[in-house]
């Protein structure tokens, strides 16, 4: 736990300047009487392109394309392309599904690939409630099943590596692998403790205001957030900025992205039940080297039984884009061995 504590606190180093920022934003907000974010839900089902108030999506690779279903009461975007088992990649805050298209093409030549946008982000509705992962993860299994697929493969990053545990853990027959990326499980300790109580983000974004402080203000935001937690310096290209700007600015999203850290009281209640069952499918631990690496593996081996590690040298926590010829390989492998 000493690295782990000395790893955290250089983190927490780093991250102070967004204080600054969020206090000038907060000031903006209540100067200029900002109005608080509706939340407005979307009625076409069959979005083979999709458009949004803050600009049209990115486009995946040629062999991609956009969808929406209805599942668990929302539209849920997502893109699908590839061809072989399902592979169902889950984005983490601070982007969305376009974090995995550096990934795609090659992934898609052995999978046939699913990236969603998350409750509350991007093209997907942004309902009053249902942030807890448990739900989130519901949600996923409804597209799932709805897509046709009886078992998949999967892959979380972030709230995403929160909303794949919860997946896992409700519907394990059904995975046949699971990847966890640089984030950790709420209410599995000790590490859950030391970064929840220490870890300054973590309550700012839990705040009912939040959403309706950083509404308008996406891009100053989240250009201040990202290096906070990262290692390389730019690691995202201008298209990859842009995009993940673009999601964040849809309409309801700031304060439906946050919701998902305002729900971690109820998903720490519900894994201490997840708990009681260890994992039983192979689960690939995968974490920066400048951020969950030092405990990502040990840290799943107290959620599962058959763990492998993967420690990506020389990233932060934005290990995609940080360190992208890594993950990819590490992925592969993983997935492909028999």
């Amino acid at each position: 736990m000493n690295t782990i504590s000395i790893q955290l606190n250089r983190n927490i180093i780093k991250q102070t300047s967004c204080v600054v920022l969020l206090l000038v934003v907060s000031f903006l907000m209540v100067a200029c009487n900002h109005p608080g974010n509706t939340v407005q839900a979307r009625e076409d089902t069959t979005a083979a392109t999709v458009a949004t108030a803050a600009g049209t999506p990115a486009a995946p690779p040629s062999n991609f394309k956009h969808q929406t279903a209805n599942v668990n009461g929302l539209n849920m975007h997502y893109v699908i392309g590839g061809q072989g088992e399902p592979l169902v990649l889950i984005h983490g805050f601070g982007q969305n599904w376009y974090m995995w298209n550096r990934l795609l093409p090659e992934l898609s030549k052995h999978f046939t690939v699913i990236a969603p946008d998350l409750r509350g982000s991007g093209e997907t509705d942004k309902p009053a409630g249902g942030y807890d992962k448990k739900t989130m993860a519901a949600d996923i299994h409804e597209l799932v099943k709805k897509l046709g697929y009886k078992s998949i493969n999967l892959v979380g990053h972030d709230i995403g590596l929160m909303v794949a545990y919860a997946y896992a853990a409700q519907f394990a027959p059904e995975v046949k692998k699971l990847a966890l990326l640089d984030a950790l499980i709420p209410g599995v300790e000790p590490v859950w403790n030391q970064v929840s109580t220490t870890v300054w983000h973590f309550g700012f974004f839990a705040r009912p205001v939040a959403g309706e402080i950083v509404a308008g203000h996406e891009r100053a935001f989240l250009t201040d957030f990202w290096p906070q937690v990262g290692h390389v310096k730019d690691p995202f290209t201008k298209e990859e900025t842009d995009e993940f700007i673009r999601a964040f600015a849809t309409k309801g999203a700031t304060t439906g992205c946050f919701h998902w850290f305002g729900e971690f009281p109820q998903d720490v209640k519900d894994n201490h039940e997840f708990m009681k069952n260890k994992l039983a499918m192979p689960l690939l631990a995968m974490g920066g080297e400048y951020f969950s690496a030092p405990f990502l593996a040990t840290h799943c081996r107290l959620v599962a039984n058959d763990v492998s590690e993967v420690k990506i040298s020389g990233s932060g926590h934005w290990i995609v884009q940080e360190q992208t010829a890594q993950v990819q390989k590490g992925l592969m492998d993983f997935f492909l061995k028999q």
